[in-house]
């Protein structure tokens, strides 16, 4: 084996190695290529609601009146927190902060996005 394959395969362990260890210490809020959200440090009650509320407030901006259920999905990039289905309409609640405890509601009639609302966020 040449010094030069053996220099370049280690430098490519190496970054293999450096993007592993990024991608397993995201900040808190940030989703990684897996599609799972980093939880908060130091939460007592629920570190993944609080990482998953980081990450919603983000992008729950980009919903709006009209979209798909599947367009909703693909902004929001991963399962409501809550979730309610009755014979006329489908609602997805996000919990969009932490700290002031509110859920954001998507409000599904005809599959598509009828309204959007914030309410008090209840926990278990």
């Amino acid at each position: 084996m040449t010094p030069k394959i053996v220099v370049l395969s280690l430098a490519a362990l190496a970054l293999t190695g450096c993007t592993a260890v990024l991608n397993q210490s995201l900040p808190p809020g940030r989703m990684n290529e897996a599609g799972a959200i980093r939880p908060c440090h130091n939460d007592g009650y629920d570190a993944q609601a609080c990482g998953n509320a980081l990450f919603n407030e983000t992008v729950i901006g980009k919903i709006h009146t009209g979209q798909s259920l599947t367009d909703v999905r693909a902004i929001m990039r991963h399962d409501a927190e809550r979730r309610t289905v009755d014979t006329t309409s489908e609602s997805w609640g996000y919990i969009t902060s932490y700290r002031d405890k509110v859920m954001t509601w998507i409000t599904f009639t005809d599959q598509k996005v009828s309204s959007l609302k914030q309410q008090p966020w209840l926990r278990d």
